[in-house]
């Protein structure tokens, strides 16, 4: 006699226990791991001062002298193991912190750089509004600016032009 083949009703999978994938798990600790990769990446004072737990903080320390491929990416999973083991949000808001810190400054020098091309490409309404606005600096920025449209104008190295971008850079940071 031939084996009946069990039939399930849908009331018997309700039970069914909401645990994460085995993929989940996966992307999980490759974030965990990239979080550790990042807090390395910042510095040994800031892993230092971040108040881990010691073997973890050792490890972080550790990561930048493994300089072979495979044993580098052996201790990050081993990083990733140790960084399960306590809470993260710490961790995350610093890395987060010192991301949206680089993000500003880069803005800022991005900001001026522009100011600096307008002014060497010949915007003479934005250099007379830096003299009004910073009247003690107002002649440096001045000859400044004349000697870096000459640069551009001979092809010549860009000795003013630079020492244009670090006299804006000093405005602005007042």
């Amino acid at each position: 006699m031939a084996k009946k083949k069990p039939t399930y009703l849908p009331s018997d999978f309700d039970e069914i226990e909401d645990r994460p994938s085995r993929s989940q798990l996966k992307r999980d600790m490759t974030a965990l791991q990239q979080l550790g990769a990042d807090l390395a990446a910042l510095g040994d004072k800031v892993v230092r001062e971040a108040g881990l737990p010691p073997d973890v903080e050792k490890a972080l320390l550790l990561i930048k002298t493994i300089t072979k491929h495979e044993a580098r990416r052996r201790h990050m999973q081993y990083v990733g193991k140790l960084m399960r083991t306590f809470d993260t949000t710490h961790v995350s808001e610093l890395v987060e912190a010192a991301q949206r810190g680089h993000t500003v400054k880069t803005k800022a020098f991005q900001r001026i750089e522009d100011l600096r091309d307008r002014l060497v490409d010949g915007d003479d309404d934005l250099l007379q509004e830096l003299f009004d606005s910073h009247s003690e600096q107002g002649q440096r920025l001045r000859q400044l600016t004349l000697g870096a449209r000459r640069e551009k104008a001979n092809d010549a190295p860009p000795k003013d032009t630079r020492a244009l971008f670090r006299l804006l850079r000093d405005i602005e940071g007042e």
